[in-house]
């Protein structure tokens, strides 16, 4: 990862603040567990785009995000409201720069407030929150050897417990968190660019969200 995205974070928040698909994402609506969706059916509820900036689309099985415009940040949401459970999604991509992130939203309450974990293709990961706009990173990017790099495919996984939140890439743990600025709310994927790092282009496939464990892994 390079030092870009320390002078990229500055000015992402706009973008993010503009970058839900199609303006507002779904209401959502309370969910059992577990919820699971391969992307095989285009009217499953997920939030579609396609603009001069980015698409985000039901592509062969995926939902697949391509960001056409350097330093922009592009999510989509099912609609759905989960308090506890085990966010899981498998993400790979299919072209673009190394340099560029990945991942899940999770209680996610509008656009202004939610919970973030994700990955790049050369090898880092962070996780934080947006909380009245203002994006806030617990970890910024570091490095771990259990994230593939390249067009690999990586697992990522947030087990959500009460205030405790714990974060896996491809089954190993990489951190673990307690903040309670968020109960509750929706889930949802997204990718971004950096700095002169535009055509970040990966494919989300298999998520779901199931009944956490009553113990988590420390």
């Amino acid at each position: 990862m390079t030092l870009q995205i320390v002078v990229a974070a500055m000015a992402m928040v706009m973008a993010l603040l503009l970058a839900a698909c199609n303006g507002a994402p779904p209401t959502p609506v309370a969910s059992s567990l577990p919820y699971a969706d391969d992307f095989s059916d285009p009217g499953s509820g997920w939030q579609t785009l396609s603009d001069v900036s980015a698409d985000v689309k039901y592509d062969n099985g995926a939902l697949r995000f391509t960001i056409k415009q350097e330093n922009l940040t592009q999510w989509s949401n099912p609609g759905k409201a989960f308090q506890d459970g085990v966010l899981e999604v498998d993400a790979a991509p299919n072209d673009g720069p190394t340099d560029n992130g990945f991942g899940v939203l999770f209680r996610y309450k509008d656009r202004k407030n939610f919970y973030h974990f994700e990955i790049s293709s050369d090898g880092y990961w962070r996780a934080g929150l947006m909380r009245d706009g203002k994006w806030e990173n617990w970890e910024d990017w570091a490095g771990h050897p259990n994230i593939k790099t390249g067009d690999a495919v990586n697992h990522i996984k947030v087990v959500m417990q009460g205030d405790t939140f714990t974060f896996f890439v491809n089954d190993q743990q990489v951190s673990q968190r307690q903040d309670k600025s968020f109960d509750s709310g929706d889930i949802g994927l997204f990718a971004l660019t950096l700095i002169d790092a535009p055509g970040t282009d990966v494919s989300f496939d298999n998520v779901s969200v199931t009944a956490a464990n009553d113990t988590l892994t420390p």
